[in-house]
């Protein structure tokens, strides 16, 4: 995608000037559903449940209804850099910026060694009610409500987008989608949702910021994909990828190390189709269904990886490349 120049009103120098100076917050609660796996989700079938998030408001000057972004949080819980970071460099773009928690209302603090503690549907269902509950509240413009996530929450970035579990998360709610998805490090392993021939994307902007070294969630399972949804959607996804960045680039915390961190690396993509949940591995076409799939899974899985960033160097090229997208899509002026 064509490069934009910038009169960026932030320098890389006041990055870690802003960092933690946001509005004041505000923790507010909301209807949301506890769906047990995608499955379900892409029939629509879940119960009702209340979760929480934390909302900022933009600290420049707005004109008229106010964009909003959900920030959906990775594994380990809302992270620091969630609320300390990337909510107040939404909030100085005139965006009012709600962080989600799907982990502390439901009894768990991680799942980083355990994904099954929480569903893998939760995410990206709280963030279809978080976009419903924003686009009700008057203060915002429900057409320009996004989302950005990590990791975890960047696949709930990626599958917010998919136009069967919207429709049928909010089924009274067909008109209403996000404006932009902004998935970091998600995992794309078996992220590739397909109904007739199609990826069933709403169309709405995307933007995949990935780690040339992320031994937890590759890059690479995810470029065939992200290239493949450029051509049936083309002009509206975009993608970078981070040469020598880690899983979790965005925190400066230097690179920790979790020996049970379970990942599917060594996993084989595969393919879902969503009216029939069929998956097959998509290099062979081979079929994995029942004990075929949990075979699979007991072979390739494994367990080992690195995450975060010795400096901000990272967070400050997806800072720059954001805004940037955000600019080239009119999100922002």
């Amino acid at each position: 995608m064509k490069k934009i120049a910038l009169s960026w009103f932030l320098s890389l120098s006041l990055f870690s000037g802003f960092a933690g100076i946001a509005s004041a917050e505000e923790k507010l609660a909301f209807p949301s559903a506890d769906f047990a796996d995608k499955y379900q989700m892409a029939l629509g079938k879940g119960t009702p449940t209340e979760i929480f998030g934390y909302l900022t408001m933009p600290t420049i000057a707005v004109e008229g209804k106010i964009p909003v972004v959900v920030i959906a949080h990775g594994s380990g819980g809302i992270s620091l850099q969630d609320r300390d970071f990337w909510a107040p460099y939404f909030n100085h773009l005139g965006f009012a910026a709600f962080v989600v928690d799907s982990f502390t209302p439901r009894g768990v603090t991680r799942t980083v060694e355990d994904q099954t503690l929480v569903s893998r549907a939760a995410n990206t269902v709280d963030a279809f009610y978080a976009l419903k509950f924003l686009a009700a509240d008057p203060r915002f413009d429900a057409n320009k409500i996004g989302i950005i996530g990590f990791s975890r929450g960047g696949n709930a970035a990626i599958e917010t987008a998919t136009r069967t579990f919207k429709d049928h998360v909010l089924p009274e709610n067909k008109d209403l989608q996000f404006a932009f998805h902004i998935p970091l490090y998600p995992g794309c392993q078996d992220g590739r949702y397909r109904k007739n021939n199609s990826f069933d994307k709403t169309g709405a902007p995307m933007l995949f910021l990935l780690g040339g070294k992320d031994n937890y969630t590759p890059a690479e399972q995810c470029i065939g994909m992200i290239k493949a949804l450029q051509i049936e959607y083309p002009k509206v996804i975009e993608y970078h990828v981070y040469d020598g960045a880690n899983h979790g680039f965005d925190g400066n915390y230097g690179v920790k190390y979790a020996a049970m961190g379970e990942t599917s690396r060594n996993c084989a993509v595969l393919e879902i189709d969503l009216d029939t949940w069929a998956k097959h591995i998509l290099a062979t076409g081979e079929s994995l269904r029942g004990a075929k799939e949990r075979e699979f899974y007991k072979n390739c899985v494994t367990t080992g990886v690195s995450y975060g960033a010795y400096n901000s160097k990272y967070r400050e090229m997806a800072a720059h490349d954001i805004e940037a997208f955000l600019q080239e899509m009119k999100m922002i002026n």
